[in-house]
Order: C-alpha cells, then sequence, then structure tokens
C-alpha cells in the first residue's frame, strides 16, 4: 500500500527496536496499536520478572527511549514507556499490566502525542480530555506505588511547528501541575534546561529529531530527586 510520508514528524511513530520510522497519514492509528502490542508483551515479562526494589516509568517515547542500564535512587529500572502512545492509549496500556511486585516509584511522561495542532488541544473538549486520561493513569500508578513522579511536557522544535502546538506544551503542563497539587502526585520538570523560555520550544541542540532529546541521561538525572523523596513508600538512596 502506498503511504504518504511527513518526514518532520516521522518520528512521533517508533517501531520495533527502536527504528524511527515516517509518520504516515493514512493509517498511523494502526502502526501504534500494532507497535503498542509488542511492546506491552516486553513490559509485562519485565514487571514478571521484577526485583525486589525497582523504579517504574511510564509513558510515551520520551519515556521508552530512556538507557534501561540507569539506576535512578539505586534502584533498578524498568521502562514501560510506549512510544507513540498519547494520554487515551496510555491509559488503556497502562489497565492492562499487572504489577506482582510493587515499584518503590514511577515517573509518568505524557502528552506530546495529544499536541498536534490537527486535535485542537487548546480547545476545552481537548484539554479536558487530556487531564481526564492523565488522572486516570495517575490513580492507576497511585495504586501500585507509594510515590508517584508526573513531568513536565518536553519542549519540542520549532521544526515541528507546522504539525505540533507549542503553546500547549506550556498548558498541558500547568495542568498536570494543577493535577498533582490536587491527587497528591509530584510534579517535576527535568526538561528546565532545554527550554526556550516559555515559548514551549526547545533551545537549539536539545533535540535530535525536533521531538526526542538529544541526550535522554541528564533528563533522568534530572528527574532523580523527586523519584528519591523521603515520604513513605518512596525509595532511599542506596
Amino acid at each position: 500500500m502506498r503511504r504518504l510520508i511527513v518526514p518532520a514528524i516521522g518520528a512521533l511513530l517508533i517501531l520495533a527496536a527502536g527504528g524511527i520510522v515516517g509518520w504516515t497519514l493514512r493509517r498511523p492509528a494502526a502502526d501504534a496499536r500494532a507497535y503498542a502490542t509488542m511492546r506491552l508483551v516486553a513490559v509485562q515479562v519485565a514487571l514478571d520478572e521484577a526485583p525486589r526494589d525497582y523504579v517504574f516509568l511510564a509513558g510515551d517515547s520520551q519515556s521508552e527511549l530512556q538507557p534501561g542500564d540507569q539506576r535512578p535512587c539505586g534502584l533498578a529500572l524498568i521502562n514501560g514507556g510506549v512510544s507513540g502512545a498519547t494520554s487515551t492509549a496510555y491509559a488503556d496500556y497502562l489497565a492492562g499490566l499487572t504489577f506482582p511486585v510493587r515499584p518503590q516509584a514511577a515517573s509518568l511522561t505524557v502528552g506530546t502525542n495529544d499536541i498536534l495542532l490537527k486535535n485542537r488541544p487548546r480547545g476545552e473538549d481537548a484539554a479536558t480530555r487530556f487531564e481526564g486520561h492523565a488522572e486516570r493513569i495517575v490513580r492507576n500508578l497511585q495504586a501500585i506505588t507509594g510515590r508517584v513522579v508526573v513531568t513536565a511536557l518536553p519542549p519540542v522544535g520549532r521544526e515541528i511547528a507546522a504539525f505540533v502546538d507549542a503553546g500547549a506544551v506550556v498548558d498541558y503542563s500547568a495542568r498536570l501541575k494543577a493535577l498533582c497539587e490536587r491527587l497528591g502526585c509530584t510534579f517535576a520538570d527535568p526538561y528546565a534546561d532545554l527550554r526556550d523560555g516559555k515559548t514551549g520550544y526547545a533551545k537549539p541542540g536539545a533535540l535530535r529529531d525536533g521531538l526526542h532529546l538529544a541526550r535522554f541521561r541528564p533528563a533522568l538525572a534530572a528527574l532523580t530527586p523527586a523519584l528519591c523523596g523521603k515520604e513513605e513508600g518512596s525509595p532511599r538512596p542506596r
């Protein structure tokens, strides 16, 4: 089947082994579902064989692309990110996972795939739906761990401005912060140093393709203090 490729935002969907493929105009949802099915099998295997103490990363590609050899708070890392996931999709994915061993902490990074311009993300209906799905994810994470950290949306590149609403980066991050204030999760912005002011755009060189971070490890390092909080049920540095 002939497919039309949009190179500027090809990285929105990542299929198999982290390879970046074109974002298709005809059937992107089918591609995302096929990838998610494969990815969630791998996540469940990792959860079934989880060590006693670990940190769980939830969310979209900004979580999935984090290198797995990192040890935030001195704990093992299980990566539950699913590239291409919207808040709606990830809420469903998470509900289908089981956690035989409770994580010591969990982080959530989601929202970038919700802010395509075609979705009118700052319209009241879209924003309200995003908040509802984000709340569902947070509550599910709170049911499995005593510490949940929700991050701001990472900035986006100006080169994809024709497809992504940079203003929604700021708006949705503020909504997630308010959600955590209401639900008792922790809000953090590990991408603060990458932002070009309050524009929603990234500084030059901060991203590799207009969407994904040029370097992932510093972002997790910046998130680690929030993951290693002293509250009851949170992990202790080792």
